[in-house]
């Protein structure tokens, strides 16, 4: 069977749309379903509730910016024990912050936080670049409570 010159650019027209089609789908369209793949879904019953306006949270700084005073007066009732983070960036570039755990006696709380390092009497202190990031989580019989916000020191 010979082929005449027509038939022949007809077949190479039909291959190169085939040919593009395929590339086009290869290249975007994997890549828009690898993406969608890519996405999470966060479930709703892991939120754990804010801490309503009756709850007064204040970070004062003291010695020089060297540290801080976190007060909460008024905590949620019930409340056990908080986790508190306190995260900033230094002016050196990294990340910095304090974690830690307190039991909880009654309705107010306050903790003097040295923003540095200290071993054997000697401190090494942060040079702060922008502001605190104070994150709070009440722990207690009524559930936990959590509560976020920066604070310019």
């Amino acid at each position: 069977m010979k082929l005449n010159h027509k038939t022949m650019m007809i077949l190479g027209g039909f291959f190169l749309v085939l040919f593009i089609f395929s590339g086009y789908w290869l290249l975007i369209g994997r890549k828009a379903t690898v993406n969608n793949k890519n996405e999470q879904v966060v479930p709703t019953d892991a939120v754990i509730p804010t801490i309503d306006g009756s709850v007064k949270i204040s970070l004062t700084p003291l010695a020089g910016k060297k540290e801080v005073m976190l007060s909460i007066k008024n905590m949620p009732k019930n409340t056990n024990s908080l986790e508190y983070i306190l995260s900033y960036e230094t002016i050196e570039g990294g990340l910095q912050g304090v974690n830690s755990t307190a039991e909880i006696i009654g309705n107010d709380f306050e903790k003097k936080i040295t923003l540095g390092t200290c071993s054997s009497g000697t401190c090494v202190y942060h040079n702060i670049k922008d502001k605190i990031k104070v994150e709070l989580v009440f722990k207690g019989d009524n559930g936990d409570r959590y509560f976020t916000k920066e604070y310019e020191i």
